[in-house]
């Protein structure tokens, strides 16, 4: 995979602002072209000082596992809301370099363009291995949306202050809501339609995002 080096990791509350600034022109919201084979669900998990990160890839749409990567370092950037992409990104990047299959559309815990500079985790992310990438949480970063009806995979879209889309809320079959973003080069109802079809009734979260998070957990 080729991946772009366009900046370090060592950085300030500053610097991280002037690298999303400089890289959030770079995101592209487009249809998918290519048909999905293989999707990747990303979370990370924190102990003290330490980061780990899972990676869990799945046939698509059958939700097979093919593979589970971890990779494990340390924490070196604040929680700072706005800035996940800066505490989570560097490990992040280093478990993608170890997955062997071709990944159609990555899953990441966090937000795409539903984000204050339309550049969260899954942009971040996106614009740096050059793949597709979708934002899905449970919680809502940026913006605002209409609360969708009550009943399974009803939506509703999150905007932004100047009423611009930037997103779905979805309900999922445990009646929960969950929030989806583009990252980078997939679209608003590609983005839609690949969660929706990665959702099981007993999990809140799609199956791969879910596996990743269960995995991601760091053993004391």
């Amino acid at each position: 995979m080729n991946i772009k080096n366009l900046h370090g990791w060592d950085v300030n509350k500053d610097e991280a602002e002037k690298i999303q600034d400089e890289l959030k022109n770079k995101v592209i919201i487009k249809p998918l072209k290519d048909e999905i084979k293989i999707v990747c669900g990303i979370d990370s998990d924190y102990l003290e000082e330490k980061i780990k990160t899972c990676a869990v890839v799945l046939e698509y749409p059958s939700l097979k596992i093919l593979e589970i990567i971890e990779n494990q370092g340390k924490v070196k950037f604040p929680y700072i809301p706005g800035f996940l992409a800066f505490r989570e990104g560097e490990n992040i990047i280093k478990t993608i370099e170890k997955i062997e299959k071709n990944v159609d559309v990555f899953i990441l815990d966090g937000h795409g363009i539903a984000h204050p500079k339309k550049f969260g985790l899954a942009s971040h992310i996106g614009v740096l291995i050059e793949k597709p990438t979708i934002g899905c949480a449970k919680k809502l970063l940026f913006g605002y949306y209409s609360e969708p009806p009550n009943f399974p995979l009803a939506s509703t879209f999150i905007k932004d202050n100047e009423g611009e889309i930037i997103g779905h809320a979805l309900r999922n079959y445990t009646g929960s809501i969950i929030f989806i973003s583009p990252g980078n080069l997939i679209d608003f109802k590609d983005s839609l339609i690949l969660i929706i079809k990665c959702l099981k009734e007993e999990y809140q979260l799609p199956y791969p995002l879910y596996l990743a998070h269960k995995y991601s957990k760091i053993s004391n």
